[in-house]
This record gives structure tokens, sequence and C-alpha cells, in this order.
């Protein structure tokens, strides 16, 4: 099964959720995972990662996968830097999420462009942008740059889902690390049409530029956002 290390995150994130590991604080060993799920290691440390990228566990040597305490965000929040877009609204906030493409064609970067999102000159991108609705308000709008020669075969269908599934099932990179930059600025006329800014007279912003294993980047994307609304959540470990 393509996804079965998701499975296995949902599966292990709901119980942490549930307290399940409270009095150990540990996951059970790789082993035990591995005869539980009946999978692979690779599978399970693809899961544990996913876990560790969510801030819900951290690993130490000779004693195995930690389960850190929770803390309570009186937000929605979305992840910073995990290489998920808008797909990294927490999944703790039970929300409805949908989709709406404004945009989606083929431009060559021009040199004003490129001085915005540091793509080449002469570049052939796929322009993408989308509104999100949570719980049927419009509350966050992307603007997306993507290199046609690294991310191929973008359509309609795969940029109203995940781009990102579709990179990770049917293209042969990797995405390797990002560099966020997180700002506030005055509303824009267009912000006050698009976004349910209400008595908000300001946005957030977050740019974000991914790279591949190859050290190239290949996208470049600037999500705007109702600040008051929601709590961006970065995850470091030493």
């Amino acid at each position: 099964m393509v996804n079965k290390f998701r499975d296995i995150y949902d599966t292990l994130k709901n119980e942490i959720n549930e307290g399940l590991y409270n009095d150990t604080m540990v996951l059970p060993t790789e082993m035990a995972l591995i005869e539980r799920f009946g999978t692979s290691r690779n599978t399970v440390r693809r899961a544990i990662q996913l876990l560790n990228e969510d801030g819900l566990v951290y690993s130490v040597k000779g004693r195995g996968v930690v389960i850190l305490e929770r803390i309570e965000i009186d937000k929605k929040s979305f992840k910073v830097g995990n290489f998920q877009g808008l797909k990294a609204l927490s999944a703790d906030t039970e929300v409805e999420k949908k989709t709406i493409v404004q945009e989606f064609h083929e431009l060559t970067v021009d040199d004003s462009l490129a001085k915005k999102i540091s793509f080449p000159v002469g570049e052939r991108v796929y322009l993408v942008k989308r509104l999100r609705l949570i719980d049927g308000k419009a509350m966050m709008s992307d603007t997306s740059y993507f290199k046609k020669s690294i991310v191929k075969g973008l359509n309609e269908k795969i940029i109203a889902g995940s781009i990102y599934d579709h990179i990770k099932q049917n293209l042969d990179f990797k995405i390797a690390a990002s560099k966020s930059i997180m700002k506030v600025e005055s509303a824009k006329d267009s912000d006050f049409k698009e976004l349910a800014l209400g008595k908000n007279n300001c946005v957030g912003i977050l740019e974000n530029a991914v790279y591949n294993d190859m050290g190239k980047l290949f996208e470049y994307t600037t999500i705007r956002y109702i600040p008051n609304e929601y709590a961006l959540i970065s995850f470091d470990q030493n």
C-alpha cells in the first residue's frame, strides 16, 4: 500500500493524543511496531518521522522514541517548513477544508519575476493560485510558482488536491529542505476582496522556498492569511 506509513502515523498519533502511552512516555520499540503493523522497518521509520515533524515525539539514542508532553494552542495552526503547504493545517483541529483553484497556467520567468522568486530568467514555470476555505470562510490564499522542468505533469486535478502527494508518488526526486520567511503587512484591496478579514487591516504572510535533494529550488510560494486566526508552528531539535 502506497500510503501504509500514513496509516501507521494516523494510528500512532491518535493513540498519543488519547494518552495511551502516558505511563511510559515512549512509543513501542521499532521491532514491536513492525510486528504489529506487519510492515517494513523503513515504513515504520517514515511514520515516526512524520510524528517527529509534528513535534509529538523525539528519538533519543538508547531510550527509543520519546513522546513529548503536549501543549494546548488556542488557534488553528499550520506547520512551517514541513514541505506540505496548506495540507499542513493541523489535523488536531477539526475543520472542513476546501480548495478553490483560481488560476493555473504556464509562463516564462522575466526579469521582474526573477527578482521576486529567485528563478532564472527564461525558466518555464507553473503559476498556481488557490483560495483556502476553512469551515466555509475564505481564510488563506496562496500563490505558487513551480519549475516545470522539475515538477512535471501538473494539471487541474492535481493542484486541487495535493501537489506534494504527486511529487512523492510520481516524480523522481525527493524534497530536501525549505526556507521560510514570516511577516505581517498592511492588507491590500485584493486581500479584502478575497479573505474574510473582518476588522483586520493587515494580513499574515508566509513565504516558502523549497529545494530538492540536488539543491535546486523548485517551488516558491507566498501564503496570505488572516493573522489573528492562526498560529504558525515550527519544531526544532538539537
